[in-house]
């Protein structure tokens, strides 16, 4: 199955988790141009560098991802506003996007703590459930504290696992789908997004 990625348009399940965590704002397509220096995942201090050399200022919201037809993942995320007010993303991303969708959200601050994702199945699926549900548990584990990563029971590891398998295994497209929600793979996680 596909991965994580910017979504290629704004459905309407992406408005509704939009609207559920910024509801006057409608997330826009930024483009990525990450700074040589800026480090992935670090999106935070990457801006605040940024700001500091080339002035403007750091915007905090939510960069949307969308896994095939499985879930949409809202991540916290900061962008750069350069001083003649264009929206960049300094970041660089796991795969090499060009642009990403970003909800601006001014109530977000940033303390130098992981704040968390929300996520939203795009499926009826009782196992994409299932996987929403650890990967909140691990992540209130984690809470942002270094070294928290230690106590997240194996059991829980192990299962996310497992799941995240069963939704990468190669399926022919009128095969049932992996996700177990009774549909063709082509009507379900395959489907075109």
């Amino acid at each position: 199955m596909n991965r994580e990625t910017t979504p290629t348009r704004i459905t309407d399940k992406i408005m509704e988790l939009c609207r559920g965590i910024v509801p006057e704002v409608a997330p826009i397509y930024v483009p990525v141009e990450a700074a040589g220096w800026s480090q992935p995942h670090e999106c935070f201090p990457n801006v605040h560098r940024m700001v500091q050399e080339h002035g403007g200022q750091q915007v905090n919201g939510w960069a949307i991802w969308q896994w095939a037809n499985i879930l949409i993942d809202a991540e916290a995320h900061s962008v750069w506003e350069s001083p003649d007010g264009c929206l960049r993303d300094i970041t660089p991303h796991d795969y090499g996007e060009q642009k990403i969708l970003f909800l601006r959200d001014d109530g977000m601050v940033y303390s130098g703590k992981r704040i968390g994702s929300v996520r939203q199945a795009l499926t009826e699926s009782s196992l994409v459930a299932e996987y929403i549900r650890l990967i909140n548990e691990r992540d209130q584990i984690m809470d942002g504290t270094p070294g928290k990563m230690c106590k997240i029971p194996t059991s829980l590891m192990i299962r996310l696992v497992q799941i995240s398998e069963v939704f990468h295994s190669e399926v022919d497209r009128n095969a049932p789908c992996p996700c177990q929600s009774g549909l063709k793979y082509k009507k379900c996680c395959g489907r075109s997004w």
